[in-house]
C-alpha cells in the first residue's frame, strides 16, 4: 500500500462491491467504502457521514458514478476539503429501458453490464473481474442502486470544495459534455484518461492514481 491516504475514502458506483477499485486504492493508500443499500442518494450519504467525519483532515472523497453523487451529498453536510468525481455528470441519466432490463434479471445481465463499462469489450479477464464485482453485491442491490440514481437530481453546492472530475475517453454511459458540466458546476478541473471507459480506476489505475496525486499536490491536499 502506498504511503499516506488515511484521509482518502473511495465510494464506488452502483452495485459495486469495490473490488475493481483495489489497485487504484492501493496506489493511494485509500479505503474503499461501498454505497449502502438504501432507497435514495441522500439516505446513502447520511449513512456514510460518520465514516467521513472519522477521516483526518484534509478529507478527500473519491466517488465513481453513483458514488460520485453520494460524495456530492456528503460534501453538502459534512466538512470535506476535496472531491474526485469519476465517470459522472451533473446527475446521471438512467433510461427506463435500462431499469426494465435490469429488473428482469436476465442470466447474462452482469456480463453484459461489465462489457458495456470497459473500453476493451473483448477483454475477457477484465469483463470477468467486473462481473464478479457486481455479483458480490447481487441483483437486488444493483437494481435498487440504479433506481435511486435514476431518481436523483443534484442541487448546486453553495461553496463546493476543490474538485477533480475524471473522464474515461471511451465512456459509453456518461458523455464528455456531462463530465464537463459537472466540472463547471463544481468549479473544478476535468482530466481525461486515455484507453478507459466507465471505469478508469480499474482499466488504468496507475494513470488515474497519478492524476489524483498530481491534483492533490496542486491543491495542497497532502496525503495524511
Amino acid at each position: 500500500m502506498a504511503e499516506g491516504g488515511r484521509n482518502l475514502l473511495v465510494i464506488p458506483g452502483a452495485g459495486s462491491a469495490g473490488q475493481t477499485w483495489a489497485r487504484a486504492a492501493e496506489l493511494l493508500g485509500a479505503r474503499v467504502l461501498p454505497v449502502p443499500d438504501l432507497p435514495d442518494v441522500n439516505a446513502m450519504a447520511g449513512a456514510l457521514r460518520a465514516e467521513v467525519l472519522a477521516l483526518p483532515e484534509p478529507r478527500v472523497l473519491r466517488g465513481a458514478s453513483l458514488g460520485a453523487m453520494v460524495a456530492l451529498e456528503v460534501a453538502r453536510t459534512t466538512p470535506v476539503q476535496g472531491l474526485v468525481l469519476l465517470a459522472a455528470g451533473w446527475g446521471l441519466v438512467v433510461a427506463d429501458s435500462l431499469l426494465e432490463w435490469v429488473a428482469g434479471n436476465p442470466p447474462d445481465l452482469f456480463p453484459k453490464m461489465a462489457r458495456i463499462s470497459i473500453a476493451a469489450r473483448d477483454d475477457t479477464e477484465a469483463a470477468a473481474a467486473v462481473t464478479n464485482d457486481f455479483e458480490a453485491r447481487g441483483h437486488p442491490v444493483v437494481h435498487r442502486h440504479l433506481s435511486a440514481l435514476s431518481a436523483y437530481r443534484p442541487e448546486p453546492l453553495p461553496n463546493p470544495p476543490p474538485t477533480l472530475v475524471i473522464w474515461g475517453e471511451h465512456d459509453r454511459s456518461v458523455p464528455l459534455a456531462d463530465h464537463a458540466r459537472l466540472a463547471l458546476e463544481m468549479r473544478g478541473l476535468l482530466a481525461p484518461i486515455a484507453g478507459a471507459a466507465h471505469k478508469p480506476f480499474f482499466e488504468r489505475p496507475e494513470e488515474t492514481a497519478a492524476r489524483i496525486r498530481w491534483w492533490l499536490e496542486a491543491e495542497g491536499l497532502a496525503l495524511a
